[in-house]
């Protein structure tokens, strides 16, 4: 492997390293691109799936400096820049009309910036979270959409040379305190710019208009019962606030994390906590044993403040993420200013929401996964299967083979992307990301996979496989003819090493086996194979209609089901292909292939087996959200539209004894051969794993109207709080 990296480098070093002029992208060679610092561009510049913008963001990960002002272009598209990390200077093109949304957002390294006199529309989003700005100068007067330029930490100075102040949102510079950033402006119109909208911020803060949150237009997931009393006097939230645990039912320590959770949010909200039953409104948290389900609360408002019970601590941290997003109200600010008196009475429809990440791809690091888990939690979403281990790489270190993170934890490139990709978990940071998670209700869930996507541990470990060849770690999308070999001892050997492990990290219930695509053509790998053929003959294997290997495979299944049953206490899941013919009562096995949901439904139930609904058509936010939405070029993904997602149904139309005895729960994937930053996971998970929390939590859920409704508060707040998604809906 580390052969196979330098020689990579090698062919790497040969690229030119100075500043690189060109008409477009396409006049340069791919080496060219990814070992690129400086890029001017100087013809017409396409904005395309495949033209010139997507390729400067995703081939050019080493760019700092890109000079477009000759280039001909009238637009900067949606997410043309997002997330470009290295991304220091820019000039924009001399002709620009339009700069699209978030098509700088999270360009933390980018410095000074102008604004060609020509361009008439800044976009929402458009340069938000660029900390590391000093200098920004606006030469015309463009229309600045919301959050333009919010969270810009660094910023020191902004120059406008209109007289008349650009038409902007009150939240266009969210983030800048009054006094802290000079405004320089042409003499004279210093008056219109602290009238203005969005402009008057730099002078004072901004005055809101007062707010009685409406949570009947504010919730995601939406409550089974949501009870507003008419006519009662609204609470006024704007003042000193009390926690308080009762300790009636025992509810002391139990809600010892809940109350620093309570904490956390109305510091966030409101900033005035008080420690006296003497003042300020009352925060009631308690245990009520009497609610039906673990997860069930309760949240009462009235004139002395708020009484959250839950059946279980969870169940209580859910109602705090509920009366969270009843203080944000519309969205306008951190927190209204009062809220109406209510009764909530709330308990989940599935008990598992999932979303699933894939670090094996592209390494998510621990920091930024860790981020991700309140940001879940919000909305009630309550475990992150980790895809730690597939073709491309091995994530998660293994005490007994230290190789498999010093050798198969690196490669360079995916596809068309030229560039390093690196990076694994120890031991203890998962452990530490399994505690850290606990604190928001969210359960961690391994996923080793097995036979196939195995080609990092192939390439570390030939034995492994029936030929016993070395074969390099696998830079494309799709899948390998390589894997592991069921007739094999050594593959038991080092599978049940590596669980052994597993299971000792992660005190999840769950452990995912993988299991997927390792079928016809791969398992014809098996049917040369001396091992394997023994095998089948041991087990009375006859038949030679290519059955015969997915028996192989159910045999293999079978061990480690055992082992994970009867060893170590485990739940194994997997996903599911339609030919497991059978499937070991009790399994988690996931509907994930478009269109053969129905097919794995009928095994579940057959096999009284449980049963992860994940179908691609709903559920796979790797995929765009509408036409031209990243990811752009991908290997022919179709679109899994927000209202796909939220039309899912956990049932898949059929009855409450299904819902009893097979349905384990809801999960969006976010597979990342086509994600190449930790912002973008974000982006394409969100909105839809917030319509997915819904559908998995509401039973009777409202229309999708009414949902797009309650979504707009909640993507204010996310764009207030520098959390990138797609507005493509």
């Amino acid at each position: 492997m580390k052969r196979i990296l330098l020689m990579s480098a090698a062919a790497m070093a040969s690229a030119a390293l100075t500043a690189q002029t060109v008409k477009t992208m396409n006049d340069l060679k791919p080496e060219q691109k990814s070992m690129a610092i400086s890029l001017k561009l100087t013809g017409r510049l396409s904005t395309e799936p495949k033209g010139d913008y997507r390729q400067m963001r995703d081939l050019c990960f080493q760019v700092r400096t890109i000079d477009l002002g000759d280039a001909q272009s009238t637009e900067i598209p949606k997410n043309a820049f997002h997330s470009r990390h290295q991304l220091e200077n820019i000039v924009l093109p001399k002709a620009l009309k339009t700069i699209g949304t978030q098509a700088f957002f999270a360009c933390d390294k980018l410095q000074a910036v102008t604004i060609p006199a020509s361009v008439d529309t800044i976009s929402a989003a458009a340069f938000s979270g660029c900390k590391s700005m000093t200098e920004l100068t606006i030469d015309g007067a463009p229309v600045i959409g919301e959050y333009a330029f919010a969270r810009l930490s660094g910023l020191t100075t902004v120059r406008v040379n209109s007289m008349t102040p650009p038409k902007a949102s009150v939240s266009s510079f969210y983030g800048i305190a009054p006094g802290s950033v000079s405004l320089v402006v042409p003499k004279g119109s210093e008056k219109a710019y602290m009238k203005a909208a969005g402009w008057s911020r730099f002078y004072a803060e901004p005055r809101l208009a007062s707010e009685v949150s409406d949570p009947t237009k504010c919730l995601t997931p939406m409550p089974q019962v949501l009870t507003i009393q008419k006519g009662a006097k609204t609470l006024n939230v704007q003042t000193a606030w009390n926690i308080v645990v009762s300790h009636n039912d025992g509810a002391g320590t139990i809600l010892n994390n809940e109350v620093e959770r309570a904490r956390e949010m109305l510091s966030n909200r409101i900033g005035n906590i008080v420690n006296s039953r003497q003042r300020g409104l009352q925060l009631l948290l308690d245990i009520d044993p009497t609610l039906a389900d673990d997860e069930a609360y309760t949240m009462v408002v009235n004139s002395k403040g708020v009484c959250i019970k839950g059946k279980t601590a969870r169940g209580v941290f859910w109602g705090l993420m509920t009366l969270d997003q009843v203080l944000r109200g519309s969205g306008n600010k951190e927190c209204v200013d009062a809220i109406p008196q209510l009764t909530i009475k709330d308990t989940p429809r599935t008990h598992v929401r999932e979303l699933m990440v894939d670090p094996a791809r592209t390494f998510i690091p621990i920091d930024e996964l860790k981020a991700f888990v309140p940001e879940m939690a919000r909305y009630k979403l309550n475990a992150l299967h980790l895809h730690l281990v597939d073709d491309q790489a091995w994530r998660i270190e293994i005490k007994k083979y230290p190789q498999l993170t010093e050798q198969a934890s690196m490669r360079w490139g995916q596809d068309d992307l030229l560039m390093p990709y690196k990076g694994y978990y120890t031991q203890e940071q998962m452990r530490d990301l399994v505690e850290y998670a606990a604190k928001y209700h969210v359960e961690i869930i391994p996923e080793i996979e097995m036979p196939g996507h195995e080609v990092a541990a192939i390439s570390v470990f030939p034995e492994l496989t029936c030929h016993q060849r070395q074969v390099p770690i696998r830079t494309t999308c799709g899948v390998s003819n390589e894997l592991l070999c069921p007739g094999n001892a050594f593959t038991y050997e080092f599978l049940g090493n590596v669980f052994k492990e597993i299971a000792d990290i992660f005190p999840s219930k769950y452990i995912h086996l993988g299991g997927d695509e390792a079928g016809n053509p791969a398992l014809d790998c098996w049917t040369d194979c001396p091992k394997c053929q023994a095998l089948k003959k041991q087990l009375g294997i006859t038949t030679t209609d290519r059955s015969e290997n997915w028996k192989l495979q159910g045999y293999l299944f079978d061990r480690i089901i055992g082992l994970l049953r009867d060893t170590y206490n485990k739940t194994p899941m997997f996903w599911y292909e339609t030919d497991f013919k059978k499937i070991q009562p009790g399994c988690v096995t996931f509907a994930w292939r478009d269109g053969l949901t129905d097919k794995a439904l009928e095994a579940a139930v057959n096999n009284n087996a449980r049963i992860m609904l994940c179908p691609g058509e709903h559920c796979y936010f790797d995929y765009p959200m509408a036409k031209g939405d990243m990811p752009e070029v991908n290997w022919g993904m179709p679109v899994t539209s927000l209202e796909a997602t939220y039309s899912i149904d956990p049932s898949w139309g059929r009855d409450q004894s299904f819902e009893d005895n097979n349905l384990f729960g809801v999960a969006g994937t976010l597979w990342s051969e086509c994600i190449t930053s930790p912002e973008r996971i974000y982006y394409q998970a969100y909105p839809r794993a917030i319509a997915l929390a819904e559908a998995g939590w509401t039973r009777n859920k409202p229309s999708y109207g009414n949902f797009l409704v309650r979504l707009k508060p909640t993507a204010k707040d996310m764009m207030r709080r520098g959390v990138t998604y797609s507005l493509e809906y």
